[in-house]
């Protein structure tokens, strides 16, 4: 099995159900000032995404009732972020493994208050990687 294969492998075993990998390079300079150079230094990123359940996207419409928030927030935010992370920092342990640097980013955490942007655009990511 190739490299690309065992890291699907990882990702999609741990709960991933979108995989892909990016090549960076085209938007070096966006990457360098939006992460600075711990971020930019890498010239691909693996993407990787959950689906949400439908019935947490049915509490859309109902979020200004509280119970339907709460219960929005703890699982397709809080619960599914903190399981990006271990998929991230498993794929992450694999890659190093191998004999790469690898560095995972965390799924929602601000790096920029005042942008509300995190070290790298996930979004960004996830289009380079034919995901998004």
């Amino acid at each position: 099995m190739d490299l690309n294969e065992d890291i699907r492998t990882c990702a999609l075993s741990h709960g991933a159900d979108y995989y892909g990998v990016a090549d960076l390079t085209s938007s070096h300079a966006f990457i360098l000032k939006q992460g600075g150079g711990h971020i930019a230094r890498y010239p691909r990123a693996v993407s990787i995404g959950i689906i949400l359940l439908d019935a947490l996207v049915d509490l859309v419409p109902d979020r200004e009732d509280f119970s339907a928030a709460m219960l929005y927030r703890h699982n397709a935010y809080d619960v599914v972020n903190l399981t990006l992370d271990q998929i991230a920092l498993a794929v992450a342990n694999n890659l190093q493994r191998a004999g790469y640097q690898a560095l995972p980013v965390p799924a929602s955490k601000r790096a920029n208050d005042e942008k509300i942007a995190g070290a790298i655009s996930h979004k960004l990511a996830a289009h380079l990687a034919g995901l998004g």
